[in-house]
């Protein structure tokens, strides 16, 4: 406790310790700041844990929920219990998914997928070249129509205007800007040439380029632009790109399918192939759920973590023998103290939370629902241990057989539809941490939103801050009070003191 009214000489007349005499009398003012103060640790405390398991619940979703996540159960690939190899990757190389069938045949790439293309055929020396000085050149507008729809109308159409001071660099940026990348122009130093390509390969890819009206253009006539049509033919106006050509044959070397494919990434059979030249491979696999069964056990290690945590915080008992510190009592204490003191203190605070036991309760819920028995199938069960209460049980066993039996069902049942165990934690997670509406941000403040201000323990906070400034305020009019009265005491002592001195002086 500080005095308000500056340097005080109190006592020299009475022979009175005022100023213990005056934080005596204050004792009980400061008594009602200090509970204030501790509630108000409490509370900060209570804030801070909750968004440690916030922290830890988002962590987890991130972790197993993002599709961007290398650990994420939501991606099919997660559920993959083929394991493909290629002898030659630099031709094809192949990955499976959920359900996928085994694989054993020879592949012959002898041609890849193209895009739609067109390169010019003059010679331009460089990228800053004028279009005004390449013989031919007309300013013109003209239309690039990008695909066609059913009706043989094009997908896409913009319009670019050229004049004499653009340049091969400039042409290239307008149609790239134009196009929003469905079409890209570049310039090469190393041939000299002006090329125009489609983003998308296949017979489904193509671009023409043609008068504003629509009539064939003679508008980029001047750099003599040559590709494909869909017969395969040159062209100088109408181009359009081309499947790949694979031969697939079985181990006796009997073809069995010829594939034409629009692009060069692919699937079939659950199989996805990535085809990235000409030449041939043996693509092969074999059946591996080892992968699955480690991803499937890390991912309940990690959820039963949270729930232990979680349930550990809603049954800790409180310690009332030890209520947060005050400023006197930390004075007399050593941080080692400090910090043994306020572990205990912590104990218990947020004892029967409601709010974490719901959300405790919903996750079990969006686990099993009605599938309680085809989980105990699969190998994964609530755990019978009543101290591990939300946590769940995992039968590697039990999920192998399930998942080289039938591993489509095992990933349809986890993760394959928006109905699914996985899409319905991922759903009740959103539901508690999910934003600053979320219900534990509304509780305790979600980090980079508006609930990080707002929030329930936020107010409670800021009730206790303005309680404590009013009780501050009134202990220090009180203590201006008392050090007024015993300043006039001290004054009238003088006087007395004075007079006695006249007269023993007579």
């Amino acid at each position: 406790m500080s005095s308000v009214s500056g340097i005080r000489l109190p006592g020299l007349s009475t022979g009175m310790d005022t100023e213990k005499m005056v934080k005596e009398m204050l004792k009980g003012e400061q008594n009602k700041i200090d509970k204030v103060k501790q509630k108000e640790q409490t509370i900060k405390w209570q804030q801070e844990i909750y968004r440690e398991v916030i922290k830890d619940t988002k962590g987890f979703n991130d972790k197993y929920f993002s599709l961007s996540s290398k650990n994420s159960i939501l991606n099919s690939g997660a559920w993959n219990t083929l394991s493909v190899s290629s002898s030659n990757s630099n031709v094809i190389t192949a990955t499976g998914t959920a359900g996928a069938n085994k694989v054993d045949y020879d592949f012959e790439v002898k041609k890849l997928a193209e895009p739609a293309k067109a390169s010019s055929t003059v010679e331009i020396k460089s990228a800053n070249t004028k279009l005004g000085s390449i013989a031919g050149f007309k300013g013109d507008t003209f239309k690039l129509e990008i695909g066609t729809d059913k009706d043989g109308k094009p997908i896409y159409s913009q319009k670019i205007t050229v004049t004499d001071d653009d340049t091969i660099q400039s042409l290239s940026k307008k149609i790239n800007d134009a196009t929003e990348g469905e079409i890209k122009a570049s310039y090469s130093e190393m041939t000299n040439k002006f090329t125009i390509e489609t983003k998308d390969t296949g017979s489904i890819s193509g671009f023409k380029i043609v008068k504003e009206d629509g009539s064939d253009s003679d508008a980029l006539e001047f750099l003599k632009l040559e590709g494909k049509n869909k017969d395969g033919n040159i062209t100088n106006n109408n181009f359009v790109g081309e499947q790949s050509e694979i031969i697939v044959k079985n181990q006796s070397g009997k073809e069995l399918k010829k594939l034409n494919e629009d692009s060069n990434s692919f699937n079939i059979d659950g199989i996805k192939y990535e085809v990235n030249s000409v030449g041939e491979a043996k693509i092969t696999s074999k059946q591996d759920t080892q992968p699955v069964v480690e991803n499937m056990k890390a991912f309940v290690e990690d959820y039963n973590k949270l729930m232990d945590k979680m349930y550990d915080l809603v049954t800790q008992k409180i310690n009332r023998d030890y209520p947060p510190l005050t400023e006197a009592q930390k004075e007399d204490m050593s941080e080692e103290e400090i910090e043994r003191w306020e572990k205990k203190a912590k104990d218990g605070l947020l004892r029967n939370d409601s709010e974490m036991r719901k959300f405790m309760d919903d996750m079990q819920k969006s686990i099993f629902g009605d599938n309680m028995k085809v989980l105990n199938e699969m190998g994964i069960s609530s755990h019978e241990d009543y101290n591990k209460r939300g946590q769940l049980s995992l039968d590697e066993k039990k999920l192998t057989k399930a998942l080289e039996n039938n591993g489509e069902e095992v990933y349809e049942i986890f993760a394959g539809n928006n109905n699914s165990v996985m899409e319905n934690m991922k759903s009740t997670i959103n539901k508690y941490v999910g934003g600053s509406s979320a219900i534990f941000a509304k509780k305790a403040g979600l980090e980079k939103t508006s609930s990080a201000a707002h929030n329930f323990y936020s107010e409670q906070l800021k009730r206790q801050a303005d309680t404590i400034k009013m009780l501050q305020r009134k202990m220090s009019d009180k203590e201006n009070s008392l050090y007024k009265k015993f300043g006039a005491l001290e004054s009238s002592m003088n006087k007395l003191n004075s007079q006695m001195s006249y007269f023993m002086q007579m």
